[in-house]
């Protein structure tokens, strides 16, 4: 990472503009212009109530690093800090606090939009468990792969959708994920989302969530941003807030 960030050091002639990947569900399938780093970071609460027992998750500094390789590509780099406590009513059985494993991977500009055909990327990554607290390790590698598109639909108006696969270290059944996210830009500076998104596990139930939320680009290469989600069934969490920020260097 150090040597990415000391190749920073001139400008582009041209920079586009900011497009992040937080804080709704679905990445985007833009990627990061040329020698350019970008940091997207971040505070998760999920809160989920199953069988009697309350489930608070608090993931700090939940961090994505994005570097423009090529004109078409880019590199990423992902880690958190989760602390995850179980209550049964007001006693508490247990508290785990640590990192969560690393995740690296890559997204690849397929197809630039013209007319009805979408803006595709296809981003591929593995989660390493061997880097994750004890709490946290899962058993295996974890493969994650999924299809960016997007298409303008007018001057403030856009709509992002992917699908993809994901596995979690513990089974070789990959989880199914899909998001569509309609995004509204209320002036140059302040943008909204909703978004509906969720997993269908190929053993188990399916989980469906519904979120929305707001950006506000503070720079034209600094965004804050706020949005929140609620699950929509059992298998779902019952509700999340997140809050965060976006820096791309140079600007």
């Amino acid at each position: 990472m150090l040597l990415l960030v000391s190749s920073l050091g001139w400008a582009q002639e041209t920079v586009p503009g900011l497009v992040t990947d937080r804080p709704d569900q679905t990445e985007s399938a833009v990627v990061v212009p040329l020698k350019s780093l970008q940091i997207e970071t971040g505070f998760l609460f999920e809160g989920d109530n199953t069988n009697s027992v309350r489930q608070n998750s608090f993931n700090f500094n939940t961090t994505l690093f994005r570097y423009g390789l090529f004109d078409r590509m880019e590199l990423r780099l992902g880690l958190a800090f989760l602390s995850v406590k179980d209550n049964v009513n007001t006693d508490s059985l247990k508290t785990s606090k640590g990192f969560a494993p690393l995740y690296t991977g890559f997204k690849i500009l397929v197809i630039e939009e013209r007319g009805l055909i979408p803006q595709i990327a296809f981003l591929g990554g593995m989660v390493l468990p061997f880097t994750a607290a004890k709490e946290f390790k899962a058993n295996y590698a974890a493969p994650v792969m999924r299809f960016a598109f997007s298409n303008t639909l007018s001057d403030d108006l856009s709509l992002g959708y992917n699908l993809g696969a994901e596995w979690y270290g513990d089974s070789a059944i990959p989880d199914y994920y899909y998001s569509v996210s309609l995004g509204y830009s209320i002036n140059p500076k302040l943008g909204s989302f909703i978004e509906s998104y969720g997993h269908i596990p190929g053993e188990g139930d399916a989980a469906h969530l519904v979120d929305a939320g707001f950006t506000y680009l503070v720079r034209n290469n600094f965004q804050v941003d706020i949005s929140g989600g609620l699950g929509l069934n059992k298998a779902a969490t019952d509700g999340f807030l997140s809050f965060g920020f976006t820096y791309r260097i140079p600007n």
